[in-house]
């Protein structure tokens, strides 16, 4: 059995989504021949808040091996700039932090102690000499700056590693370049990107227009790799009986790119077009309380509809799958002016099986995965959101609802398992090529 190293900042018990994608690989790559070591931090904080994740965590290394993995989790201990938010927040050393800030991010081209979980980088380092039979590795980002752990481990070992985006780097189009000092860190980011990743067997991100745009820049080859779900965790999800109102739910974050006061307008539309059913008609938006300014938006332009409107806070991944499956229609937002962006929530979606509503459409990776689906609708308009929903809610009324069944034979192609098959191609591509083995 080859062994192989997979770099992930976040990792189980982590609840982010982003710990998501390198636990299926853990799980399933050991049927494609694999043995997976995964290096993480410690996550024993909850993380509630965005500000959790600057909280020291753990004082020692622990080791667990669950069924076809282990698992090794390091301490974490923020830099003085983690600490002051995390004590702080940002209520004091503004200015300090922002110093602190810039240091570290400048400073990480240079040298991988300015990063705060450097101890990932040198524990692998370690295990790769104790371990010759390791045959490749796999880092994946973000925080970025963990792909020069993959650049400084094949500098040290030679081995062949892959560098997997969630997201891509410095080609992204939803982040916004502000000032000077933020366009100079910007281009140090482009230089670094360019140097570590070269060092690569090859990259792999989240879609198809990613992968081609990052591939051309860090002039890699670059392949598909989809997030997916678990078909074993959303089984018993799948034939839960339906809210007693007409539910619609929005899962995950919200950026300023994604226009979903178009969906807003056409919810509100259909409110006022029912108004002797409006008890009967639920908006909600599970764990949106988790970043205050985005709960404002949606907020304040759904002003005089609270009674159908639900904000909450961070709630169990549980809890969330089991109110997708129990929801009449689940909402994806796509970003304007961007392509390739599938957030990991629409592959649940599909696993869980329930009719999705795309507004607006990206012209891209949503709009081709849900217009192939039999249960998905496409809307790019108020209007025509409008009358999606307004298709729905009669056959809601109608007592029809129940009827509505998702195509498992197109579902299922998107499966963790699958997902995992495609890495183990390309980390027995690495191994060959290289030659690379402790045997």
């Amino acid at each position: 059995m080859k062994k192989v190293l997979i770099l992930s900042y976040f990792f189980p018990p982590c609840n982010l989504t982003a710990s998501q994608r390198s636990l299926g690989w853990a799980k399933y790559l050991r049927a494609e021949g694999w043995d997976p070591i995964v290096i993480t931090r410690n996550w024993d904080v909850h993380i509630g808040q965005p500000d959790d994740m600057h909280k020291d965590s753990g004082t020692e290394i622990h080791h667990k091996k669950q069924d076809g993995y282990e698992a090794y989790y390091l301490p974490f201990r923020g830099n003085l700039r983690d600490r002051l938010y995390s004590k702080y927040g940002n209520t004091r050393f503004r200015l300090h932090r922002k110093a602190l800030s810039f240091i570290e991010l400048s400073g990480h081209h240079f040298h991988t102690s300015f990063i705060p979980f450097s101890n990932l980088y040198h524990f692998a380092l370690k295990y790769c000499h104790d371990h010759p039979e390791v045959e490749a590795i796999v880092v994946t980002g973000n925080p970025f700056e963990i792909f020069r752990f993959g650049y400084k481990l094949h500098q040290k070992t030679g081995i062949p590693w892959i560098a997997d985006y969630r997201d891509d780097w410095t080609t992204s189009e939803v982040n916004e370049t502000r000032g000077f000092l933020d366009f100079f860190l910007k281009e140090m980011e482009k230089g670094s990107e360019k140097k570590w990743i070269g060092t690569t067997h090859c990259i792999t991100s989240i879609s198809p227009f990613y992968a081609r745009k990052i591939g051309d820049f860090v002039g890699k080859k670059a392949h598909v790799l989809l997030n997916g779900f678990f078909e074993e965790e959303l089984e018993r999800f799948q034939n839960l009986p339906l809210e007693e109102k007409f539910t619609i739910i929005y899962i995950g974050m919200l950026y300023p790119s994604q226009q979903i006061e178009i969906f807003l307008d056409a919810f509100k539309k259909l409110v006022d077009s029912n108004p002797e059913n409006r008890h009967r008609i639920q908006l909600s938006f599970p764990g949106i309380l988790f970043l205050k300014d985005v709960a404002k938006r949606v907020s304040e332009h759904m002003k005089g509809y609270e009674d159908v409107v639900s904000l909450s806070e961070r709630i169990s991944r549980e809890t969330v799958l089991e109110q997708q499956a129990k929801a009449h229609l689940l909402l994806m937002v796509s970003h304007k002016g961007a392509k390739g962006i599938p957030s990991s929530k629409i592959y649940e979606y599909l696993g869980i099986g329930r009719p999705v509503l795309v507004c607006p459409g990206d012209d891209d990776i949503l709009d081709e995965t849900f217009s192939a689906y039999n249960q998905g609708h496409i809307a790019n308009t108020t209007e025509e959101a409008y009358q999606t929903l307004q298709n729905a809610f009669d056959t809601y009324l109608q007592g029809k609802y129940s009827e509505l069944k998702a195509d498992r034979s197109y579902t299922t192609k998107f499966a963790r398992s699958r997902q995992a098959g495609v890495l183990a191609k390309l980390l027995n591509e690495a191994s060959e090529k290289s030659g690379h083995s402790g045997q």
